[in-house]
C-alpha cells in the first residue's frame, strides 16, 4: 500500500555518506527547507507544480525573496515521491564537486553505488567519456519517480559544469522531474526544454502572492490591515513574499503603514539597512551586524569570529524572531541570513568599519582552516586580502587535493599567486602550483613557476617542518630539467632534508629510486623504491605508492621473475581499488605494467584491455614531466611489439622520441628507444589494427566527440581551432575505418577507447559535428 505524504515525509532518511566520495561533503546543502511555523502555505503553486508529473523539467526563476525554496519544501512535504535536494554554491561550478552532490543526493535508494563516486572523481576528460555516463546510466535505471531540486542554479557560471549538468538532464526518466530553481536563467539550453513541452516555467508572476495569501502574511506576522490596504499594498509590492514580510515587520512596529510603505527595490535596501535593524538593539543588533560577514553561521564558528560566546543561543533566538535567518539542517546547527538582509548588514558594515569587516573574515579563515573547511578558510581569507592565510591552507591541502582529484578547485586557488613575486614570497605554494601543473597538460607553466621560486630567498620551514630547500629539491626532481644524473642528486637532497612525515617524502623516494634505475644500477634502485612504496602507505600517498609497485613489478620482469613482478603489479592495483583511481596520469605507469606481466603470463586479452585503458591517458602521459612520458610509453611500445602490433608501438615511440628531442639527457630511456626503432624495423608491418595508431592529440579528442557538443564548441574547450578538430576528427574516422561521427564512436566503444552516453542515439552525436 503506497504511503501517504506525511507518512512518507516522517520516513524519510538524510543522505549517507558512502564509500568512494573524495572530500567531506557539507551536509546541510543536501537538506531541504525545514518547515517553520507561520509559514503561509503556497496552495496554488504547489498545485501546479503537482500537475506537472508529465514534465520532465521544472524552472523556478525569480529575483531573490519570492519564496522559492519555501514553495518547494512544500511541495516536497506533500508529493509522494522521492525528492533529492542540492542547495548549490559557487564552489559547485566544478563539475567534480556538482556531479558529487548531486550523485550523493540520488544515492538514498541504492542506485549510485561506489563505482560512480570513483568514476566522478576522476580527473581530466575522463569525467565526459565515464564518470557522467556512469551517473546518468545510475539516474535512467531508477525504477521509483524522483524529482532532483537543484537550488541556487544562478551561481552556476563555469562552461564545464553547465555541460555537465546538461548531459545529464538527457538522463532524467520520464515521471522524474529535474528542478532548477535560481535568480537568473542558466546557460542550460532551457529554450529547447520549452520548445519540446517539456519544461514548466514557474516565474515571478507565478510566485507572487495573491491578495488572500498576501493578507495571511500580514495577518501572520502581526500587522493589523484591512482588505482594501492588502490589495494597495499588495499591487504595490506586486506579490513579492519579501517585500511584504518587511512591510509587515515595519507595520506591526509602527513604522510605516501600508499606504506609505514603498515596493521598489531600492527603497526595500535602504528600508532593511534602516528599520529592520532598529528591531534588532544593542548585543543583537550588534551580532547580527558582525556575523553578517559569513556566509553560513553556527554556533561555534560565530563565537570564534565574534569573540563572544552562547552564539547558538541567539542564532536559535533570531531564527524563532524570524529575523531572515534561514535554517540549513534539521537539528538547527547551521544558518544564513536571507541574502538580501546580509547583503545589507555586510554593506552597513563596511561602510562604517571596513577595518573590523577585514579582521572578522581573518578570524573566520582562521576558525575554518582550524575545523578542516578549507575552501571557506580561502574565500574568507581572499575577501579578506590576506593573501598569507591563503597561501598558509592551499600549501597545506594542496596535495591532499591532488590526490582526491581536486584539481580544479586547486587550480583556481592557485590563480592568485601567479606573479614572480609573488611566488617567490610563498614558495610553498610555488612547488604545489609546479606539482599541480606538470601533471595537468600545462609544462610551460610548471616550468616558468619553477624557475621562479629557485629564486626565492625564503628560508623558513614548510608546512611540513622541512626546509625551504628541501620541497624545492623535490620540485627539480620531479621535473628533471637537467637531466638524469641532476634528479638523482635532487631526490637524494629531497630524502635527506624532508621531515620522515613529510606528504612529499614517498614522492621524493620514487623520484630518486627511478633516478637511479635509469642511471643504470636497478639492484639499488629496487632498494629504494621498496622503501618509496612502504613510506606511501604509511603516510597515505597513493599515487606514489602505485608508482613505486609498478616500477618494482617491471624491474623484477626485467630480471626474469614473472612471479614477482606479477605480486607487485597486483599490490599497485590493490592501492587504487578502494580509493577512485580514475586517470590519474600515474595510473599510466601500472597500465604498462599489467601489460607486460599479462603477456608474460600469455594473457593477450587482459593486456590488451590494459593497453586500451591507457590509450585514454596518452593526452595526459604526452604532457607529464618528460623521464614519466618516455618511460611510460617506451613501455607501452614494448607491450605492442609484444602483441604483434608495430604501427602501434611506433606510434608510441614516435611520441617518446619528441620527448626526448628535447630532452635528450633521460639515461637508459635513450638506448631503450634505439632498441626498440631496431624491433620495430625488425617486424612485420602487419598491425592487429585495434586503433593504436591514435595520436595523443586524436586521443585527446575522442571522448569529446561523444557528447553532445559541436567541432566548434569542442574547439573552444581545447584551445585549438574548429579547423583543426575537424581536421583530427577526421583522422580519427580514417583510423577507426568509420565514415562518420556515429560509427567512429561505435568503433571506439567496441575498442575500449570511451564509454558511450548510456542511453543515447548515436544519431546525436552527429549534430553540428
Amino acid at each position: 500500500m503506497p504511503q501517504g505524504p506525511a507518512n512518507r515525509a516522517a520516513t524519510k532518511k538524510p543522505a549517507r555518506k558512502g564509500r568512494g566520495r573524495t572530500f567531506e561533503l557539507l551536509r546541510s546543502k543536501l537538506e531541504p527547507p525545514v518547515a517553520r511555523a507561520g509559514l503561509i502555505h503556497r496552495t496554488r503553486v504547489v498545485d501546479a507544480l503537482s500537475r506537472s508529473s508529465d514534465r520532465r523539467f521544472v524552472s523556478v526563476l525569480a529575483p531573490p525573496g519570492y519564496g522559492k525554496t519555501t514553495v518547494l519544501g512544500q511541495w516536497e512535504r506533500d508529493d509522494p515521491r522521492d525528492f533529492a535536494w542540492v542547495s548549490l554554491d559557487s564552489r559547485d561550478n566544478d563539475p567534480l564537486v556538482l556531479l558529487t552532490y548531486i550523485a550523493e543526493a540520488l544515492s538514498s535508494d541504492g542506485s549510485i553505488g561506489p563505482a560512480v563516486f570513483k568514476a566522478l572523481a576522476a580527473p581530466g576528460d575522463s569525467l565526459w567519456a565515464d564518470g557522467l555516463p556512469r551517473l546518468g546510466a545510475a539516474l535512467a535505471r531508477r525504477s521509483e519517480p524522483f524529482v532532483l531540486v537543484l537550488d541556487g542554479v544562478h551561481v552556476l557560471e563555469d562552461r564545464r559544469g553547465l555541460d555537465a549538468l546538461v548531459a545529464l538532464a538527457a538522463h532524467v526518466p520520464a515521471g522524474s522531474q529535474l528542478v532548477l530553481s535560481g535568480r537568473i536563467e542558466p546557460r542550460l539550453g532551457l529554450a529547447s526544454m520549452r520548445a519540446g513541452g517539456e519544461l514548466l516555467d514557474v516565474d515571478s508572476s507565478s510566485l507572487a502572492f495573491s491578495e488572500t495569501e498576501a493578507h495571511r502574511l500580514l495577518d501572520a506576522a502581526g500587522a493589523d490591515v484591512t482588505t482594501a490596504e492588502v490589495a494597495q499594498l499588495n499591487a504595490r509590492a506586486e506579490g513579492w513574499a519579501a517585500g511584504l514580510f518587511l512591510a509587515a515587520l515595519s507595520i506591526s512596529g509602527g513604522k510605516s503603514s501600508p499606504a506609505t510603505f514603498g515596493g521598489d527595490d531600492r527603497f526595500i535596501v535602504d528600508y532593511l539597512r534602516a528599520a529592520a535593524l532598529r528591531h534588532t538593539q544593542g548585543d543583537k543588533r550588534d551580532f547580527v551586524l558582525r556575523s553578517s560577514v559569513l556566509e553560513t553561521m553556527s554556533g561555534p564558528l560565530c563565537d570564534a569570529v565574534l569573540e563572544r560566546s552562547g552564539s547558538a543561543a541567539v542564532l536559535e533566538q533570531l531564527e524563532h524572531d524570524n529575523l531572515f535567518v534561514v535554517p540549513l539542517d534539521r537539528t538547527r546547527t547551521w544558518f544564513r541570513f536571507h541574502h538580501f538582509f546580509r547583503e545589507m548588514l555586510e554593506a552597513e558594515l563596511e561602510r562604517s568599519d571596513p577595518g573590523l569587516a577585514r579582521e572578522l573574515r581573518r578570524r573566520a579563515a582562521a576558525w575554518c582552516d582550524a575545523h578542516d573547511r578549507p575552501e571557506e578558510a580561502i574565500a574568507y581569507a581572499r575577501k579578506a586580502h590576506d593573501l598569507e592565510t591563503v597561501a598558509r591552507v592551499v600549501a597545506a591541502n594542496g596535495l591532499p587535493y591532488i590526490r582526491s582529484g581536486r584539481v580544479g578547485i586547486l587550480e583556481r586557488w592557485l590563480e592568485a599567486f601567479d606573479d614572480a613575486e609573488m611566488l617567490r614570497r610563498h614558495p610553498a605554494v610555488a612547488v604545489v602550483g609546479v606539482a599541480v601543473y606538470a601533471f595537468a597538460g600545462r609544462p610551460d607553466t610548471a616550468e616558468r613557476w619553477a624557475l621562479t621560486v629557485e629564486t626565492t630567498d625564503q628560508a623558513g620551514p614548510m608546512p611540513d617542518g622541512s626546509p625551504t630547500g628541501a620541497w624545492i629539491a623535490t620540485m627539480r626532481a620531479l621535473l628533471a630539467r637537467k637531466g638524469i644524473e641532476r634528479m638523482r642528486v635532487d631526490a637524494k637532497q629531497a630524502v635527506a632534508e624532508l621531515t620522515p612525515s613529510s606528504p612529499w617524502l614517498a614522492s621524493a623516494l620514487v623520484f630518486e629510486g627511478i633516478a637511479t634505475e635509469l642511471a643504470g644500477d636497478p639492484s639499488k634502485a629496487e632498494q629504494i623504491l621498496t622503501e618509496a612504496a612502504e613510506t606511501a602507505v604509511t603516510s597515505g600517498a597513493l599515487w606514489p605508492g602505485v608508482v613505486a609497485r609498478a616500477e618494482l613489478g617491471l624491474l623484477a620482469l626485467a630480471d626474469g621473475d614473472v612471479a614477482r613482478a606479477e605480486a607487485e603489479v597486483t599490490l599497485a592495483r590493490e592501492l587504487v581499488d578502494d580509493p577512485p583511481s580514475g586517470e590519474h596520469v600515474a595510473r599510466a605507469i601500472l597500465l604498462a605494467a599489467t601489460a607486460r606481466v599479462a603477456l608474460a603470463r600469455k594473457h593477450g586479452a587482459q593486456a590488451r584491455q590494459a593497453l586500451a585503458a591507457a590509450q585514454r591517458l596518452r593526452p595526459i602521459i604526452a604532457h607529464a614531466p618528460p623521464w614519466f612520458s618516455v618511460r611510460v610509453q617506451l613501455e607501452l611500445a614494448k607491450a605492442h611489439l609484444e602483441l604483434q602490433d608495430p604501427r602501434g608501438a611506433a606510434t608510441l615511440l614516435r611520441e617518446a622520441e619528441e620527448v626526448l628531442r628535447r630532452r635528450p639527457r633521460l639515461g637508459s630511456l635513450v638506448a631503450e628507444a634505439e632498441e626498440i626503432r631496431a624491433r620495430i624495423a625488425d617486424t612485420a608491418e602487419e598491425s592487429t589494427g585495434w586503433a593504436s595508431t591514435l595520436t595523443a592529440a586524436e586521443l585527446r579528442l575522442l571522448p569529446l566527440l561523444t557528447t553532445h557538443l559541436s567541432f566548434r564548441e569542442i574547439a573552444e574547450r581545447l584551445y585549438v581551432s574548429r579547423n583543426t578538430v575537424k581536421t583530427q576528427a577526421i583522422a580519427v574516422y580514417r583510423k577507426l575505418d568509420a565514415s562518420s561521427r556515429s560509427e567512429a564512436i561505435e568503433r571506439a566503444v567496441a575498442l575500449g577507447l570511451v564509454d558511450a552516453a548510456p542511453g543515447a542515439q548515436l544519431s546525436d552525436f552527429t549534430r553540428s559535428g
